[in-house]
């Protein structure tokens, strides 16, 4: 019996699923891994045959938009993609290392201006398409923050996706800030999430903080604020 399988048998079976389950989502995420360059490079050799086709059509437009937006939003949607993967693939990187050693998230020195953007990038095109306006307001001089870059940009990424999908009234409206609050800056640097939506009822408000919780939501009432990290 080899050293792999000798390990794997001393993990206990909450671990042995976790495990089992992590290994097969990266290797589907592989998939997606490998073939975005080579669809990225398809578009690039399809895309001066569009270029020709618009010069002499510039009234083209394809899924509503100009053809100079349809053709940034599609390389988009391929970065996208491809940011995706690469996150799931660190996600699950950092699941096996829980498993094997407990959680030690790489802390460091951040620019919250750059986690902020690349949390931005990954779900621009969600937010695009359920919320009207997107608002987005960062002060400037922001000082440095010692976090977990990857988890602060994940938590961002699923407060604004939660935001887009609960801002559905026609005025849809996603905001967010991002500043120091008074006193001390290592006691008062607000990162806020909010939109427009109608709110939780008061049975999903009481789940909220329930670690596996699914609820297709009916908006009534009042939303209780903005959500605050």
């Amino acid at each position: 019996m080899n050293k792999k399988a000798v390990q794997k048998e001393k993990l206990p079976p909450l671990d042995l699923l976790v495990s089992t389950i992590a290994h097969e989502i990266k290797n589907l995420n592989n998939c997606t891994t490998f073939n975005v360059p080579i669809l990225r490079e398809y578009l690039e050799r399809l895309t001066p045959i569009l270029d020709d086709y618009a010069r002499n059509h510039q009234d083209l437009e394809l899924f509503g938009m100009t053809y100079p937006e349809f053709r940034k939003d599609i390389f988009n949607l391929v970065n996208n993609l491809e940011i995706a993967s690469s996150r799931i693939n660190e996600i699950i990187s950092d699941l096996m290392e829980f498993v094997k050693n407990g959680y030690k998230g790489a802390l460091c020195c951040v620019d919250l201006n750059q986690v902020v953007e690349k949390g931005i990038a990954v779900c621009q095109s969600q937010i695009s398409k359920r919320a009207k306006s997107f608002d987005v307001n960062i002060s400037e001089n922001l000082p440095q923050v010692y976090t977990n870059p990857k988890a602060l940009e994940q938590i961002l990424v699923n407060f604004l996706i939660n935001a887009a999908q609960a801002a559905d009234k026609e005025n849809s409206l996603v905001k967010l800030s991002v500043k120091l609050g008074k006193g001390k800056w290592r006691d008062h640097l607000i990162i806020e999430v909010s939109d427009n939506g109608y709110g939780m009822d008061i049975a999903t408000r009481e789940k909220i903080f329930d670690p596996i919780f699914y609820h297709q939501s009916t908006w009534e009432g009042n939303r209780p604020g903005p959500v605050c990290y």
